[in-house]
């Protein structure tokens, strides 16, 4: 009886199938609009609605232009290639292949992947790390090779993995940029924005995919770097960007004095635990004690912490508004930068407690076990809500900030049309795609 009852229950909370037929069908015609979006095999970071201004990032660019910035090219294209394996539609995978076309057009003779720029132009171009750039491009080209399992897509993906082997000092870190450029904040070891945090868990990754041994002991020697750029007692996390031959803190942008994050030393610490996950070494574990008691100590009198400690005064320490200059109060500093938050190494305290009680094969068996999926029932208001906001063109719009105003009025647009993100296209189809997943894809059986 009892199970009768669950076997109602559960019937009960199932969506009806009208659902998963809306949201196939929501799906399919937003694919359809950024198809239309999509010019020399790549996509843009956003859109007017009537197609006369096309943003990278914080700024338009030409319309033959592709922004490798996620999400942009790879995320759109990684939606894709989603929904044609979802669906079994081939069709809904030739814009995936145009971009990873485009991608390896565009790459750089290093391997590398730059923010932006022109596909059938020769132009002097570098290989960036700054937001997650080459490496999200990599994820999408591993996608496709799996896909496709041809040879040239594994060429491919190979391409970029010896980026991140060349790119590497000898010290360990990596530049922002590769080659370097001219400016200090392009050749600083840059953990601003995840960059190195990114690297060494996509050389992780191509090691488990590749076996390729390079791999791992550049994330290895990653790891050592980041070991010995750990602050002293008081600032016992890391700075957003350090010196590459004095390995001493450094200027980034002019707003963004030397100091260590509590930002970005999260990640820092995450990619500790990724490291002895995978090789087991002891000595990628004992940095994090002296980090976790940092951030309870090092707590704002409003509850939160500074972006920013000045290196030896260990003071929250901020960007001038104009000029490169130190400011100590956070009234005065430059608006529009996250200059106060709740920043916090959950993940990493959590996996290091569990390693220590439960030992690392178990803990690493219980990480690298597949993602548990949302329930059908707790997606189908999202799914509706999504489905809902499509318009009649097949596209979730946004209002334009002023500064898009700005931008639209300057180019003799209309300033009051909406306008079409790349971010929102992916984050709406995703729960779409979720619905949509075989049972026993999601586990549910």
């Amino acid at each position: 009886m009892l199970h009768v009852v669950a076997l109602m229950i559960g019937v009960l909370a199932a969506p009806p199938a009208e659902l998963e037929v809306r949201a196939e069908a929501t799906l399919r015609k937003a694919l359809t609009a950024m198809t239309v979006r999509q010019r020399s095999g790549g996509w843009g970071m956003s859109y007017a609605q009537d197609d006369t201004v096309m943003w990278g990032e914080f700024r338009p660019v030409p319309r033959d232009w592709i922004t490798i910035q996620p999400p942009a090219t790879p995320g759109v294209a990684e939606v894709f290639l989603d929904a044609a394996r979802l669906l079994d539609d081939a069709k809904l995978a030739a814009p995936a292949r145009a971009a990873r076309n485009t991608l390896a057009a565009i790459q750089t003779p290093e391997g590398g992947l730059p923010h932006e720029g022109p596909v059938d132009r020769d132009w002097k171009k570098r290989g960036t790390f700054d937001d997650d750039t080459t490496t999200a491009a990599l994820r999408f080209l591993i996608a496709w090779w799996k896909y496709t399992g041809a040879e040239e897509d594994l060429q491919l993906v190979r391409r970029v993995g010896e980026f991140l082997l060349v790119s590497q000092y000898e010290n360990g870190g990596w530049p922002q940029a590769y080659p370097p450029g001219g400016s200090d904040y392009d050749r600083c070891i840059t953990f601003n924005d995840n960059a190195m945090v990114n690297v060494i868990r996509a050389l992780l990754h191509l090691h488990e995919l590749l076996g390729d041994a390079r791999y791992l002991e550049a994330a290895r020697r990653g790891g050592e770097c980041i070991i010995r750029l750990q602050g002293g007692p008081g600032e016992a996390v890391w700075a957003q960007q350090y010196d590459p031959e004095t390995l001493e803190p450094a200027w980034a942008r002019a707003f963004e004095p030397p100091g260590y994050t509590p930002a970005e030393s999260v990640g820092v610490c995450d990619v500790l635990i990724d490291l002895y996950l995978a090789t087991g070494e002891e000595r990628f574990l004992e940095p994090l004690p002296k980090a976790f008691a940092w951030y309870d100590e090092c707590v704002l009198p409003n509850g939160k912490r500074a972006r920013l400690y000045e290196p030896g005064t260990h003071r929250p320490v901020y960007g001038h508004p104009k000029e490169r200059v130190i400011v100590y109060d956070v009234a005065e500093a430059r608006g529009g930068y996250s200059w106060q938050g709740e920043w916090c190494p959950h993940r990493a305290k959590a996996l290091y407690e569990a390693i220590r009680a439960k030992g690392r094969d178990l803990v690493r068996r219980e990480v690298e076990a597949p993602e548990s999926p949302r329930p059908r029932e707790t997606l189908a208001e999202q799914v509706t809500a999504v489905c809902d906001a499509l318009s009649p063109e097949g596209e979730w719009l946004t209002p334009p900030s002023a500064g898009e105003r700005a931008i639209l009025e300057d180019r003799k647009a209309s300033p009051d049309q909406m306008l079409v993100h790349t971010r929102v296209f992916v984050k709406n189809a995703r729960p779409l795609l979720d619905l949509l997943r075989p049972q026993s894809a999601r586990g549910e059986e």
